[in-house]
């Protein structure tokens, strides 16, 4: 049998037994996109979440911390829980990490208070504005979570 010149294909040639085998692909992608998914999944695992409770002991508070904790149980227990422990579907707890000073200043804390804040990347209903709270108020509040969060080590 002649080979045409044009046409490289000789069907007479024999395979080398040693040459690599050309397998598809399709194993070593699932390969690469099972490792992946195991290392987003692990990076992920630890990061920080809100809880719906949180269970802090309540150390004794200084007269505005106890007024904000007054205010708390009045205002926003509904939604945040008694003392801002959650308990609740519609806010998540106040006496959380996320709410420590260094993530959550003072000025921030107060801005959501009077403009209050949309329903985000998160399970709880948006916050509405408080405007019956002072800035007195506003500020015992803060002064409440930051003595809980202080004396409870939440980090």
């Amino acid at each position: 049998m002649t080979t045409d010149p044009k046409n490289k294909y000789d069907p007479n040639l024999s395979v080398d037994p040693d040459a690599p085998v050309v397998k598809a692909p399709v194993k070593w992608m699932a390969l690469v996109m099972g490792t992946l998914v195991l290392l987003t999944v692990g990076t992920m695992w630890n990061r920080e979440k809100i809880s719906i409770k949180a269970s802090p002991i309540i150390p004794e508070l200084s007269a505005s911390a106890a007024n904000g904790r007054v205010l708390i149980n009045a205002q926003c227990a509904e939604c945040h829980g008694v003392d801002g422990t959650g308990y609740s579907k519609k806010g998540p707890p106040m006496l959380h990490p996320r709410y420590r000073e260094e993530v959550y200043p003072d000025h921030h804390f107060k801005r959501v208070l009077i403009e209050g804040r949309p329903q985000k990347n998160w399970r709880f209903g948006p916050m509405p504005a408080q405007p019956q709270l002072s800035d007195s108020d506003m500020n015992d509040i803060i002064a409440f979570v930051r003595e809980v969060h202080d004396a409870t080590g939440v980090e």
